[in-house]
């Protein structure tokens, strides 16, 4: 299973790194546990060392998993969220700018580098909607802004739900359509999980549509607070 950034996201990522000063200063390096400098433990899988203070940054085609030491090869969609949160915040200690601010420029700049990766990814693999996108996207079936769906019952029941939380003008108001549909959410989280745990690519894509339309109706409600 080959897990490589999205297209986008790693054209994003080498335009950012182009337009930093650490980029002619600092060469990439693999995730290591130990640093290429000074060769002593490193706290995280990341590139920065507290030791040497030295700082490196990541290849573009790093896969979100490995960033955080997180399996992907039974199933990337099962993501263990609190392990998680606690990689998330140690790296971000690690190679947070102000820490390396009184390092030098070059080297602030490429932790600011280092650190937007971590969000990003972060932030892709926290929440099933950004993580099952990227997956697809890893596997050759990215979501698209044109995919529609032919499931008209399903397309009808969201447009009813939207007419519903348009109606009301508080989000206790809106706590029955809140909860129906995040009975659905769960629901098609799980079939997602299995989907992708078999590999059957297109049957997830329709799933993650669903979701997505589910999401946006989750987040219309949220509005209402």
């Amino acid at each position: 299973m080959s897990f490589r950034l999205p297209l986008s996201t790693r054209q994003h990522l080498f335009a950012q790194r182009i337009s930093l000063s650490s980029f002619r200063a600092f060469s990439t390096h693999r995730l290591t546990r130990t640093c290429p400098s000074c060769s002593k433990p490193l706290p995280t899988s990341l590139p920065a060392c507290p030791n040497c203070w030295s700082i490196w940054n990541i290849p573009s085609d790093t896969s979100y998993h490995d960033i955080f030491a997180l399996p992907k090869d039974s199933n990337p969609f099962v993501i263990d969220t609190a392990l998680l949160k606690q990689r998330f915040r140690q790296m971000q200690a690690t190679c947070h700018p102000d820490t390396w601010a009184s390092k030098g420029l070059d080297k602030q700049d490429a932790a600011h580098a280092l650190s937007s990766a971590v969000n990003h990814a972060y932030q892709t693999l926290l929440q099933p909607m950004p993580r099952i996108e990227y997956i697809l996207s890893a596997n050759g079936s990215p979501m698209e802004e044109t995919d529609k769906l032919e499931d008209n019952e399903f397309l009808m029941d969201i447009m009813t739900a939207r007419e519903e939380i348009e109606m009301v003008d508080t989000i206790e108001e809106a706590e029955p359509v809140i909860r129906e549909n995040q009975a659905l959410i769960d629901d098609t989280v799980s079939e997602i999980e299995s989907l992708v745990e078999e590999q059957r690519w297109p049957e997830a894509k329709q799933a993650g549509i669903r979701l997505k339309y589910l999401d946006g109706i989750r987040k219309a409600a949220m509005e209402k607070s």
